[in-house]
């Protein structure tokens, strides 16, 4: 075991690693329940491995440690379950490592006696009499790896391949939500090949996640993390099969909607709206914005004050990604304009100190993505605590709201939809660059609420 690195109470160290002059060795002990595997090779009786890493770098060392490392894991865990319907490459690749042969040793060297030796040691001996022995889906892929066919790509595979590309989950929220789906496939799987991941390991996946008392929309949504990894893995690695997550069923889906959220009442935002103003502070001035501009919560929390413009002919916010916060989708980053309660809190929230436009409500931490969940929690309390919401009803209800509102202006639908930053519908909606501000402006000054109502005793 060596010192990879140090950081203050922080110490990694990397297991059965040796350094040997300027060369790193892999040294580990063989448990005594898989000496078998060796002894079966040639090798007598083999208490410790003890080979060459073949670098003089630390942490390239400890790198292809790690590999060695599970591919043995892989190899003894085998043997003590004695499979004989599975494969995997990891196993295979151990065995051969074992024997001190590489992948397509059987191609490259085809005189080196020891390559009948080592067939007739991984799947036995016959007379010509006698019937040949039935040789197992591992062995079989051992001796295919050892004459030159392609080490099967495996779930982790396509997992790096994904992610080398780009498509992999953005934001520490999202990798979150990813982590949790990749962990319950390979908890079910293992990291198997793709070759060999079956419909029934999807069933199974939906299977643990009703059994857990998940939802359908849930349940898709971890669907739809793991579904396009092994998609790219199918594409990538020019794999002639199907995804076979693909159009799963999921029990009682149409039974297990989401509950609606509820659209606020023309009364109950003219409450709303004056209790913010009464209140007149930085938490209320955020419900304010939400609930004259159709938007999500993290999208207005995170806003710099460089992204308000206030003194343009149409005063608006311009929604885009930053270090602090994500957006949903690319349909997000959009201009929005400012009209009633949104326009008077943007006003009060810019003579604020700071860099965001809301300064206090952003972690007092250097790194790491803002997450919403806390301040969502603690605004929707207020709103119920002081009965200006419903049951059904939260801060995502202004969006409903907004909705409705623009309908009842005869918006056009496209206007909507790129108001709150929704996919338009059709090709059509890709050509052009849409509304201009003052359109959109026109169509949501016909929305705000002209009276106001006075909390009492206020």
């Amino acid at each position: 075991m060596i010192l990879l690195f140090e950081f203050g109470a922080y110490r990694v160290m990397c297991k059965h690693v040796q350094l040997k002059g300027n060369t790193y060795y892999y040294r580990r002990r063989v448990p005594e329940d898989v000496r078998a595997i060796y002894k079966n090779l040639g090798k007598g009786k083999v208490h410790q491995l003890f080979f060459s890493l073949k670098t003089t770098d630390k942490a390239e060392a400890c790198r292809r440690a790690d590999v060695q490392t599970r591919r043995l894991d892989a190899l003894w865990q085998a043997h003590r379950e004695g499979r004989k319907d599975a494969a995997d490459p990891q196993v295979s690749l151990a065995v051969l490592e074992a024997a001190d042969l590489a992948p397509g040793d059987g191609v490259r060297y085809p005189d080196n006696p020891f390559l009948s030796v080592f067939h007739d040691m991984v799947i036995g001996t016959h007379e010509p009499h006698e019937p040949p022995p039935v040789v197992s889906a591992q062995d079989k892929m051992t001796l295919d790896i050892l004459y030159g066919a392609p080490v099967p790509k495996l779930l982790s595979d396509a997992k790096d391949k994904h992610f080398a590309l780009g498509k992999g989950p953005k934001g520490k929220v999202a990798k979150d939500q990813f982590d949790r789906a990749w962990g319950l496939l390979i908890e079910i799987t293992g990291d198997i090949s793709l070759d060999h991941l079956k419909r029934e390991h999807g069933n199974e996946f939906v299977s643990r996640l009703v059994k857990r008392g998940v939802g359908a929309e849930t349940i898709r949504r971890y669907l739809a993390q793991v579904r396009p990894v092994i998609t790219t893995g199918i594409l990538e690695f020019e794999l002639s099969r199907t995804n076979p997550f693909d159009r799963l069923t999921i029990p009682n889906a149409d039974e297990a909607q989401r509950k609606p959220r509820k659209p606020f009442s023309t009364d109950q935002l003219q409450v709303i709206q004056a209790a913010c103003r009464a209140a007149n502070d930085e938490r209320r001035w955020v419900i304010a914005m939400l609930s004259d501009t159709m938007t999500r919560l993290a999208e207005i929390v995170g806003l710099k004050k460089q992204d308000v413009n206030l003194d343009a002919d149409v005063p608006h916010i311009v929604i885009r990604p930053n270090e602090l916060r994500r957006l949903k989708t690319k349909e997000s980053e959009r201009v929005v304009p400012l009209v009633g309660a949104a326009l008077w809190a943007a006003q009060k929230a810019m003579r604020t100190e700071g860099e965001f436009l809301f300064q206090s409500l952003i972690p007092k931490r250097s790194k790491g993505e803002f997450n919403a969940n806390g301040i969502s929690s603690a605004l929707n309390k207020w709103l119920k605590d002081n009965g200006l919401a419903r049951e059904g009803q939260t801060l995502h209800s202004f969006r409903h709201t907004m909705r409705d509102r623009l309908r009842n202006v005869e918006a056009p639908v496209d206007l909507s939809l790129r108001i709150g930053g929704w996919k338009g519908e059709g090709v059509g909606e890709s050509y052009g660059q849409g509304h201009s501000l003052s359109v959109m402006q026109r169509y949501m000054l016909q929305t705000v609420l002209t009276s106001e109502v006075e909390l009492e005793g206020t």
